[in-house]
């Protein structure tokens, strides 16, 4: 009878982690698609707008690594509690903007706050399953993202870009007072282990595969960041149009996701990674093309596919690491990925600006000689 009960306080607690993911996932895609929408009811140009991207990207990255420091201090309860009910807050602030710096004010806050949900999920879920179905699991977490993505993207297409805040707004408060009403000792818990971000220093294992992250988001985020203002310069799409392509993306990353965790289960964690980026080094350079549309949108979802693949096998090793490394490196995930993706962002812009065939070409390209450090990187454990 306890251990009927323990199993379905791991599912209630899994189900929590999955619901804050869906909360701070629903406009992370949709801005992107959105971006020539939102210019043009505030009346600037999309190059400009774009600065909201980056503007939450970057804080995130470095919000990420405050997280399980904090958890040492204080129970997973009332961490998670606060990371989810201030993101609630700054989407509320972004819902109701005139203007584009207090916009980059309130998606600064959005990044901070928003960034303790997955290091917090990825150590929970390190802590509460065994390694053999941990790949499936950190799966469907990740797909949760994507599933939310999609009623993001198709919300931006059908109602007023400030819905892509409201709906966050009310889904964080919800978040956070589930999280103070479930009983759960895993939720009272607090990180045990010392952190000290450094030891990727010292421990070759980690280093490398965070330079391999840090490479991949860079490449991936300075693609996919800009597909929204690419489809409406290039092609000339319109806000529907551009949102409907995001959809199908997310679904096909929905996909990679769950078709990542079998890999990565079955065939392994180094097999995930190179079916990752065989998909999206290919996909991407196809994109020196110009395309009847419906051939666009499937080397769209192509990438979209490769990137979640790859990126399952990578978040499947860190959840591997022993429990005195587990923190760390969830904590750094995070923080590595949205920190080198907003970098990514801000270093593509003036060349996406003179051409983005050129760009992605070259992204492909660099995206396929990663497969050369992808067997140092990650290692199986």
């Amino acid at each position: 009878m306890r251990k009927r009960q323990a199993i379905n306080i791991r599912k209630i607690v899994y189900g929590l982690l999955c619901l804050n993911c869906i909360t701070i996932s629903f406009n992370v895609a949709a801005i992107a698609a959105a971006v020539p929408g939102i210019a043009a009811n505030l009346h600037l140009p999309d190059f400009l707008v774009s600065r909201i991207i980056p503007a939450y990207m970057i804080p995130y990255g470095i919000g990420a690594l405050l997280y399980a420091p904090l958890a040492r201090y204080f129970s997973f309860r009332l961490v998670m509690a606060a990371s989810i009910g201030l993101y609630a807050l700054g989407s509320l602030l972004c819902a109701q903007i005139t203007s584009i710096d207090h916009f980059v004010i309130a998606r600064i806050l959005c990044g901070v706050a928003g960034a303790g949900v997955i290091p917090l999920g990825l150590i929970i879920i390190g802590k509460m399953f065994e390694k053999k179905v941990r790949g499936r699991l950190v799966g469907l977490f990740f797909g949760c993202s994507f599933v939310s993505s999609v009623a993001g993207v198709f919300l931006s297409g059908v109602a007023d870009w400030r819905y892509l805040f409201y709906i966050p707004f009310v889904l964080g408060l919800l978040a956070s007072f589930l999280i103070f009403i479930v009983k759960s000792d895993i939720l009272e818990g607090r990180q045990k282990n010392p952190i000290n971000y450094f030891n990727i220093i010292y421990n070759i294992k980690i280093r490398n595969i965070f330079i391999f992250i840090f490479i991949i988001s860079f490449l991936y985020h300075g693609l996919h960041k800009w597909f929204g203002v690419y489809l409406n310069h290039d092609y000339g799409l319109n806000q529907l149009s551009i949102s409907l392509i995001f959809v199908l993306m997310a679904v096909f990353g929905f996909a990679g996701q769950i078709l990542g965790g079998f890999i990565s289960d079955k065939r392994g964690r180094l097999m995930s990674c190179f079916v990752g980026i065989l998909i999206l080094g290919a996909s991407t350079m196809l994109l020196v093309g110009h395309y009847p549309v419906w051939i666009l949108a499937i080397i769209l979802c192509a990438t979209s596919i490769g990137w979640t693949i790859g990126h399952n096998g990578v978040s499947t090793v860190l959840t591997d690491f022993p429990e005195e490394n587990r923190a760390e490196v969830a904590s750094l995930n995070s923080s590595v990925r949205f920190l080198s993706g907003g970098l990514g962002f801000l270093a593509t812009a003036p060349f996406v600006e003179k051409s983005f065939s050129v760009t992605f070409l070259c992204i492909g390209a660099l995206m396929f000689l990663l497969i050369l450090f992808v067997r140092k990187a990650v290692c199986e454990h």
